[in-house]
């Protein structure tokens, strides 16, 4: 678990690194896309196992974060499609 989390962690920083350039930023953005659904599910897996934890604080965070995503995934799209 935490190779794969500290992988996407770094990914996530190269990534945000090329959509500053104008040159690198239609590769980072569909990378960005590819990188925010790819860890999609195990954002929902998390919010289902803090709901089960009960522990209302990680859950309500959770659980908040997920329709979050939607609008990073949009702009990542955007940068993408130039």
């Amino acid at each position: 678990h935490r190779e794969v989390i500290l992988g996407s962690g770094i990914a996530e920083i190269v990534l945000a690194a090329g959509l500053l350039g104008p040159r690198t930023r239609r590769l980072a953005g569909w990378g960005s896309v590819a990188l925010l659904l790819g860890v999609y599910p195990a954002n929902v897996k998390m919010a289902a196992d803090a709901t089960r934890a009960r522990n209302p604080a990680l859950s309500a965070a959770a659980i908040a974060r997920l329709p979050l995503q939607w609008p990073m995934v949009r702009s990542a799209l955007r940068a993408a499609r130039g």
